[in-house]
């Protein structure tokens, strides 16, 4: 099963040095009309509130937008990402580059775009995919792909990669929640990959893309609020911690664990931004459309930009506790 239009294609280029790999791929592959699903373990659930939890964002995120903590939660959100609000969007397109920053084993860090419909006064209903590092969830602090999805702003139906019943597989080469084994270095070798969520018109299906690979689907009654089409699309980082106790900020790391300033080799990017219209056509948005935000730019910032290699673009990150993040 494949998605009828053409937009999925890979137009944008980029800059890859190496074909990306996922770990598991090095033990072998599998078979033809059969999809890789990783194993949950006892451990897995362990790790888990409860086994109704495992899967499920937790502590659930925010909208990359807003915040909307109440008085007495303790897990703090930061964002440094960047978004076009109040469209008809029926995609998002971009190189997310490959780190593995510093995380608490207790917390998380990731690099995503966000495809959100609704809104939290109403109900928010959101497609993500990226990369994360969830110790709490898969038992390390690999770099791994995800997917997730939920139709009640982060509450009982959301669900990540195929822990439970939602997004459908159709790829038999890469694996959801597998660790990635090309990382990008520190003034070194340079790693990304390409992700695309896109709506497919006549089914109402959002496919998933890796690089050139389709990995399968979230059929639109998942999501009611994206039926039609995305009210916005975001690109960026974000890290979660426990603030509990704590009289000083996390050291976890967002992107790469240093500040956009320093720039490519350096910092962390998403370059190639686009966003998928109404006619399934990508449309590179030009820099200064994007909205951004940052919650504590002393912890973690971004620098938005253009270039005709690059297309509209991203650096962010940092590397949190710090002489002016306390």
């Amino acid at each position: 099963m494949r998605p009828k239009s053409d937009s999925t294609r890979d137009k944008t280029g980029g800059n890859k040095t190496d074909i990306i790999h996922q770990l598991w791929r090095t033990k072998g592959e599998c078979p033809k009309n059969t999809i890789p699903i990783r194993r949950r373990t006892r451990d897995d659930l362990l790790r888990s509130d409860s086994i109704e939890t495992h899967g499920r964002k937790n502590p659930p995120t925010i909208s990359p937008t807003t915040s909307h903590l109440p008085d007495d939660q303790t897990e703090v959100h930061e964002h440094a990402s960047v978004y076009l609000d109040y469209g008809e969007y029926h995609g998002s397109k971009s190189r997310i580059s490959i780190w593995r920053p510093d995380v608490n084993m207790t917390e998380f860090s990731l690099a995503q775009t966000w495809v959100v419909g609704g809104d939290w006064d109403t109900v928010l209903n959101t497609l993500e995919s990226g990369w994360q590092i969830l110790h709490s969830m898969y038992g390390d602090n690999n770099t791994r792909l995800f997917a997730f999805w939920t139709s009640d702003s982060y509450g009982d139906n959301s669900c990540y990669n195929l822990d439970c019943p939602g997004f459908v597989q159709v790829n038999k080469d890469i694996a959801l929640g597998a660790a990635l084994n090309t990382i990008s270095t520190y003034n070194g070798n340079q790693y990304d990959f390409l992700l695309t969520i896109e709506k497919e018109q006549d089914t109402g299906l959002w496919w998933l893309k890796f690089d050139t690979h389709l990995v399968g689907y979230w059929p639109s009654f998942l999501v009611p609020k994206l039926a039609d089409s995305a009210r916005m699309i975001a690109w960026g980082g974000e890290i979660v911690y426990d603030a509990s106790g704590q009289n000083e900020h996390t050291l976890t790391q967002m992107g790469s664990g240093h500040f956009a300033e320093e720039g490519f080799k350096k910092a962390a990017y998403i370059n190639n931004i686009e966003y998928i219209d109404k006619s399934n056509h990508p449309i590179k948005p030009f820099a200064q459309n994007l909205e951004a935000s940052v919650t504590r730019p002393e912890c973690y910032n971004l620098k938005v930009g253009s270039s005709r290699r690059w297309g509209t673009y991203i650096f962010y990150g940092g590397p949190g506790r710090n002489p002016q993040c306390l």
